[in-house]
């Protein structure tokens, strides 16, 4: 970090540090000054989110580990004889999903994340999405998951970095002047439109409602007008109702949402056990490892559901804690956002940032049964290949942004702020001296119009003082006279010194 000496602080005046800690208007927070503090060659604007966000990220990443050996650990020694089964392969998945973070935020050139790279990528998972149904296995009635060299994974969770790039993109050209929303409406609808339909048929409606959900909130930050937000929180408030109707295992958890009791043997059975471990674990809890709701009572303990075993073994106080970690890891990634290179950078950090934190809600919600269960599980904690890499490829996301800002300077940000003057204000030019007719320079006499640009007639005897004259653009020129000779002044025509003063 480099900070100024006290020697030099003490030469600038106090307005001149006072301007500098503090940022333009049209620059917002991003402009902090050529002297700003550095944090390891970084501007330390930029870097004080990062650190936080890795900081955080790595508490969650580490955690989750933690929780899944604790939660998995007898099922895995009763299942594969080994109480590590599940651990080591989370490890392993983690390992994947922090590769693919790092190549995203640092060694994937920018053209892949161009439009046209995007939509191949979406095209491929169109693909990836139709053989599901081809060669895709599933449980309880959806068909999710495929398996391609003998490793399993869910399609539908890698669209969530893709379509978000893709967005940001579609969203930066269409709010951005000379936009075209029925251009915008074809790329959306062609590729991604298609994607959700193919998960709607799945069906997972979880991760619609978190895409849609997404978009919703880049749309609004983007500069949508809050009315078509509405409207379409009505659309899909509409849309919501019918799928409920059409599908009745829906209905089915709306009933266990209003009264999970009515049923604690059947379809409330997950819903009750999960509101009794948070009970029992109390305000500090049962302790790391001694949880008696992972001993084949809660179904899924280790994966849905590892949330409730979390409350059981860490207490509310715990729980509390590791909400405000998960809540600082958001916060800091909109931090990131703000300071984004441009507007694409800071739609796809904050599309990161509320995918991560909706998917989140949805979960913690539907173990407290405050919301119905969707199956989606918890970022960075539940057990799961897909979840895990594609939660650490979000990150990536919002870790590139932040070393895109980094790339640029001081001066880059401050030519943002520089705006084109439909009118100049330097008034209308014109050639001065006999030179000028030869090739010699051509000077700006600062008059508005020809006419005010008439050289006036000046005594020789005394030079009029030259009168400002306001050019309309909010500055005042002063006429020069057109004759460099009359703006000499003769030894006579000095101010006038009376040199018996000291006889007075």
């Amino acid at each position: 970090m480099r900070e100024e000496s006290p020697r030099q602080n003490m030469r600038r005046p106090d307005s001149d540090r006072a301007s500098s800690q503090r940022s333009t208007p049209r620059a917002g927070r991003r402009t902090q000054g050529i002297g700003e503090r550095y944090i390891a060659g970084v501007p330390a604007r930029i870097m004080r989110p990062r650190l936080v966000f890795l900081t955080c990220l790595f508490s969650l990443v580490c955690f989750g580990l933690l929780m899944v050996y604790s939660a998995s650990s007898v099922e895995a020694l009763h299942e594969n004889d080994s109480a590590t089964y599940f651990l080591f392969r989370q490890f392993m998945f983690t390992v994947v999903g922090v590769a693919a973070l790092e190549f995203i935020a640092r060694v994937a050139p920018d053209s892949w994340f161009g439009e046209g790279a995007l939509k191949l990528a979406l095209i491929a998972m169109m693909i990836l999405l139709l053989a599901v149904f081809l060669f895709g296995s599933g449980s309880r009635g959806a068909t999710r998951w495929l398996s391609i060299a003998g490793i399993q994974f869910q399609p539908s969770e890698f669209l969530k970095p893709f379509a978000i790039a893709y967005s940001a993109i579609m969203l930066d050209r269409v709010f951005s002047p000379g936009g075209n929303i029925n251009e915008f409406l074809k790329g959306m609808g062609l590729y991604l439109g298609i994607s959700l339909v193919l998960i709607f048929i799945q069906p997972d409606f979880g991760t619609i409602l978190i895409i849609l959900l997404t978009i919703m909130c880049m749309a609004l930050f983007a500069g949508l007008d809050p009315k078509f937000i509405i409207g379409a929180i009505l659309a899909g408030a509409v849309i919501i109702v019918i799928a409920l109707v059409v599908e009745p295992y829906r209905m089915v958890r709306i009933q266990v949402l209003l009264n999970p009791w009515a049923d604690e043997y059947g379809d409330g059975y997950q819903a009750t056990l999960a509101i009794m471990a948070f009970a029992s674990g109390g305000l500090f809890g049962r302790g790391i490892g001694n949880s008696t709701m992972k001993y084949s009572y809660l179904p899924e303990a280790h994966n849905d559901y590892i949330l409730a075993i979390i409350g059981e073994e860490v207490g509310f106080l715990g729980t509390l804690l590791f909400f405000l970690v998960f809540a600082m890891l958001i916060y800091s990634a909109f931090r990131i956002a703000e300071q984004a290179a441009d507007r694409r950078g800071a739609l796809m950090a904050s599309g990161s940032a509320v995918i991560l934190a909706v998917q989140f809600l949805i979960n913690a919600l539907g173990i407290l049964n405050v919301f119905p269960m969707t199956g989606k599980p918890l970022p960075f904690i539940s057990y799961g290949g897909s979840s895990i890499i594609v939660s650490l490829m979000l990150a990536g996301l919002i870790l590139r942004v932040s070393h895109e800002s980094a790339r640029r300077d001081e001066y880059d940000r401050r030519r943002d702020c520089f705006a084109v003057m439909d009118e100049s204000t330097a008034g209308v030019p014109h050639t001065r001296g006999e030179r000028s007719s030869r090739g010699g320079f051509t000077v700006l006499n600062g008059f508005a119009s020809e006419s005010d640009a008439r050289p006036r007639s000046v005594p020789q005897s005394r030079p009029q003082r030259p009168t400002p004259r306001n050019t309309g653009g909010g500055y005042n020129r002063i006429d020069l006279n057109s004759d460099p000779s009359a703006r000499l002044r003769t030894d006579g025509q000095g101010p006038r010194v009376r040199r018996d003063y000291h006889d007075r």
